[in-house]
């Protein structure tokens, strides 16, 4: 097999994680789909299920919604019986929004399937690759959050 330069690799990796991207989104898409959500609040719910019992202003941190759609997401969530809104026990003035464990299973079984063959192609993989490819994740997820705060304060075209 003929050696592929630096240059064509990391014009190769570019691609697949562009590629990856794209599928990743429509994957998200049709879970909100069949769980009935629009894929923005299907992700909040996604992010609540895995950090737990969070402010509003957390979740918009976290997702760099603004206040406003937040409460829009929180509303629409709350509606079917996804989270729910509770008073901080220590600061009244103070609301946290907790998934509501019973509720939080649609999106979990959702993701299952991924889960389960996201597991079967990891298995290929030594550990110094999985630790690899665990930084490669982790430091892509910390630029993507950069990008995205860059992304929403330039101006609109």
């Amino acid at each position: 097999m003929a050696e592929v330069s630096r240059p064509e690799l990391l014009v190769s990796i570019r691609e697949a994680v562009r590629a990856y991207t794209a599928r990743a989104v429509l994957y998200s898409q049709a879970i909100a789909d069949q769980m009935g959500l629009n894929a923005t609040d299907a992700r909040c719910l996604d992010i609540l299920s895995r950090k737990g019992p969070i402010t509003a202003g957390q979740l918009a941190e976290l997702t760099g919604l603004t206040s406003g759609a937040v409460t829009g997401v929180i509303d629409r969530l709350e509606k079917p019986g996804y989270v729910r809104r509770v008073r901080d026990a220590e600061d009244r003035r103070r609301v946290i929004i907790e998934p509501i464990p019973e509720h939080e299973l649609p999106i979990n079984a959702s993701m299952e399937a991924g889960v389960r063959t996201l597991d079967e192609l990891l298995e290929d993989y030594s550990d110094e690759q999985l630790a690899v490819i665990h930084d490669f994740l982790r430091r892509s997820v910390a630029m993507t959050e950069r990008e995205t705060v860059n992304a929403q304060e330039r101006p609109a075209r």
